[in-house]
């Protein structure tokens, strides 16, 4: 993968000298390396970027949000540890635990005083990540001969991300109000003229797309991206891609015996 634009030690970052964007319910945006970071995310991206270390047999899962996150979660780390946890087992961690739970984010390095807070993990590690590629670590962006693990992006159709984002929005607006003060309406079509301006959380939704496509053109066997549309349609085909590249492909006996299926 090819190294990261920005230097990679980025723990000295002056959050308040960023530009500022308060439009947006939830979180206040800062705008850092050409994208709107939520604020509070700006530690993490930091932590990560200085302490973390990848492996080789890493698996990094990245998406904008509400692109199909928490899907792309449950079938990556359902396969990558179906030996030890069989889909048919009733007590596999997924049916105790949120995908959030299994597939911690990378940006929850902020939470760690020092070192990398995910280095006592068994390999496989299986993480997630809304960081832009351009953000990403030297050390996890992909470049000839790289160690630093595999990444599979999840892009959706635009107006989907974004009406999806609008209600996960609307529902913690609500939540957040526990019976309080009314938030202050936040209608779909200030979202959509956010959004279209690129004041999303880690927008502009495009650039987000087009960095992990160039990436995945130029280093195909290093970065996987994939259509939540295509995966609908074709959940089965879409996993043996997932499984394939990750390292872990599905044997002709657990094909035979319906271990992948819709």
């Amino acid at each position: 993968m090819a190294a990261s634009s920005q230097d990679d030690d980025t723990s000295d970052i002056m959050i308040s000298s960023l530009p500022l964007a308060t439009r947006c319910p939830l979180f206040p945006l800062r705008l850092y390396g050409g994208f709107w970071m939520p604020e509070p995310m700006l530690p993490g991206l930091a932590a990560a970027r200085s302490r973390f270390e990848p492996r080789p047999s890493d698996v990094f899962l990245a998406s904008f949000p509400k692109s199909g996150t928490t899907w792309l979660k449950a079938l990556a780390f359902a396969t990558v540890h179906r030996a030890d946890h069989p889909p048919c087992c009733p007590d596999h961690p997924l049916r105790r635990r949120s995908p959030h739970e299994c597939v911690k984010y990378l940006e929850e390095m902020r939470f760690a005083s020092s070192g990398d807070l995910f280095a006592a993990l068994p390999s496989p590690r299986v993480l997630a990540t809304h960081i832009p590629y351009t953000l990403l670590s030297a050390r996890i962006a992909a470049a000839e001969g790289a160690s630093g693990g595999r990444i599979v992006y999840i892009c959706r159709a635009p107006k989907d991300a974004l009406v999806s984002m609008w209600l996960f929005t609307q529902k913690k607006l609500a939540t957040e109000a526990n019976g309080g003060d009314l938030p202050k309406p936040y209608t779909i079509e200030e979202a959509f003229e956010l959004f279209c301006d690129g004041r999303a959380f880690y927008g502009p939704q495009w650039h987000h797309v087009a960095g992990y496509w160039e990436a995945s053109r130029r280093w195909p066997e290093e970065v996987l991206f994939l259509r939540y549309e295509d995966m609908l349609h074709d959940p089965v085909g879409n996993v043996r891609k997932l499984a394939a590249f990750m390292g872990c492909a599905f044997s002709d006996e657990e094909q035979a015996t319906g271990v992948v299926k819709p």
